[in-house]
């Protein structure tokens, strides 16, 4: 078969899913066509409009399935592209734009413009899956909620065809990890390794760990993650208050990331959002002990971990709640890692996407 593998907001989690997913199924002959992780607006909006301007030869051609990430604007690309407009599609959400919050620098209405844009594509789509039960749970009841306002009756109830067509299918990871379960942990060692941006809220988790500081708690901490703050300089105030106790601060090279994934006892997470948190699973992965909230994919995603009662909308509560958690798991109150099974991995769901892309 021969398979066009579109990304239209090639960020790292979406660059690790088409890598792996072509990696999985070598069998298939790949064309993969990516746009930079960049102007998520632009991107959202007319990544098809800008593929068919680009006079592709690669697009002109024949495949036997469309495979695309939910950010593609296929509409566009459909329509101006001949040969893919008769193309089965299989559509799949990493995310949707009804639970994810609102940018500091967006507004309601433009979010809302996105929302309709992913039920554009997905009434595009032959076949739609998503990564959690959660991202597709909160895409489904936010599309409700949208369409509810539209002025007029809809015809062919758009939706419940979308559900029928819908499924879910977890990221895999790619089992890198694994070996590093049994290597000896440093039961000290909390370690973040997630985007230091506003999404992620980095400030609750130092925090977080100021609160720990100030009641005299021993730990060690690793931030890693691409950045260094929103601003240059926007957290030197608490790298140095928690002094020696800092391993690493910022982005890690592979080596780097390996070596403390491999030595981490705690993993933690406290963003506004998650649809599925590969992140997280990474450090499950490995054997740490996850402290993350009791909110968006996670209950899900890792069932055993050390569960805190945060709150998204209150972030004194949610600090307070972390520091807390954290101080349990410090204090050997609470230790347990995911049961490896529960992962997803390439070696148990390589068959269930072949089905997904042959399927007619």
């Amino acid at each position: 078969m021969r398979l066009l593998l579109l990304s239209a907001y090639h960020s790292a989690s979406h660059r690790y899913w088409c890598e792996g997913l072509m990696a999985a199924l070598p069998e298939f002959d790949w064309t993969i066509k990516t746009q930079p992780a960049r102007h998520f607006s632009w991107r959202v909006r007319a990544s098809g409009w800008l593929w068919a301007l680009a006079d592709d030869p690669e697009l002109s051609t024949h495949y036997d399935r469309v495979v695309a990430t939910s950010l593609c604007e296929v509409v566009t690309l459909k329509a101006l592209c001949p040969a893919l407009r008769d193309t089965p599609l299989w559509l799949y959400f990493h995310e949707n734009q009804f639970a994810h919050p609102i940018g500091e620098r967006q507004w309601a209405h433009h979010q809302q413009g996105w929302q309709f844009q992913s039920i554009q594509n997905a009434l595009c789509a032959d076949r739609i899956d998503f990564n959690t039960a959660f991202n597709r749970d909160t895409f489904f009841a936010g599309a409700r909620k949208l369409l509810k306002k539209f002025p007029e009756r809809l015809p062919g109830k758009p939706l419940a065809r979308l559900e029928a067509n819908s499924g879910v299918l977890p990221v895999p990871l790619t089992g890198r990890f694994v070996p590093l379960r049994n290597t000896p942990k440093n039961p000290r060692l909390i370690v973040w390794n997630h985007r230091w941006e506003w999404d992620k809220q980095p400030e609750r988790f130092l925090k977080a760990l100021a609160g720990l500081v100030a009641e005299g708690v021993d730990f060690e901490v690793a931030m890693l993650g691409s950045g260094g703050g929103r601003k240059k300089g926007e957290f030197d105030d608490y790298r140095k208050l928690l002094g020696s106790r800092v391993r690493h601060w910022g982005e890690a090279d592979e080596a780097t990331y390996i070596s403390f994934i491999r030595e981490a006892g705690i993993g933690t997470a406290c963003p506004l959002h998650d649809f599925q948190g590969l992140a997280t699973l990474e450090l499950a992965q490995a054997g740490a002990t996850m402290v993350v909230p009791r909110r968006v994919a996670y209950p899900e995603c890792l069932p055993g971990a050390h569960f805190f009662e945060g709150s998204e909308a209150n972030q004194a509560a949610d600090v307070a709640a972390l520091k807390d958690a954290l101080h349990d798991v410090l204090s050997n109150r609470h230790t347990s890692t995911i049961d490896p099974k529960v992962i997803p991995s390439w070696s148990t769901l390589a068959e269930t996407y072949r089905e997904r892309i042959q399927v007619d």
